[in-house]
């Protein structure tokens, strides 16, 4: 079992992966903004963690205010196929999205 990394410039790409593969997806977010990411998931893809993770280097409680991080989302993969994942920034009380990216998994069984 890998685990694969999904970086926002990843976005339209197709990702190859085993069914029990890890996908890590970290995409900038600046949360005293008000935009947060949402996803659009697939029936095959189960959340593991999705969390918010400061700048890198900057410790709980230090750095200015409004410092942006990434939210980074842990998936499992459990099933075979085709499947599109979306995310969305944006505001919750907002329609529509500031930004979306889209990434595409392409899934065997590790017997393939």
């Amino acid at each position: 079992m890998a685990q694969i990394r999904l970086a926002q410039a990843d976005s339209g790409e197709t990702a190859q992966l085993r069914v029990g593969d890890t996908v890590e997806l970290c995409l900038p977010e600046v949360r005293s903004s008000g935009y947060r990411w949402r996803w659009s998931l697939p029936d095959a893809v189960r959340v593991v963690a999705d969390e918010h993770v400061r700048s890198r280097g900057v410790a709980p409680g230090e750095g200015s205010p409004g410092e942006g991080g990434v939210r980074r989302l842990a998936l499992d993969v459990v099933g075979a196929g085709r499947h599109l994942l979306r995310a969305e920034l944006a505001r919750p009380w907002e329609v529509e999205p500031r930004r979306s990216v889209t990434f595409v998994l392409a899934v065997t069984t590790p017997n393939e």
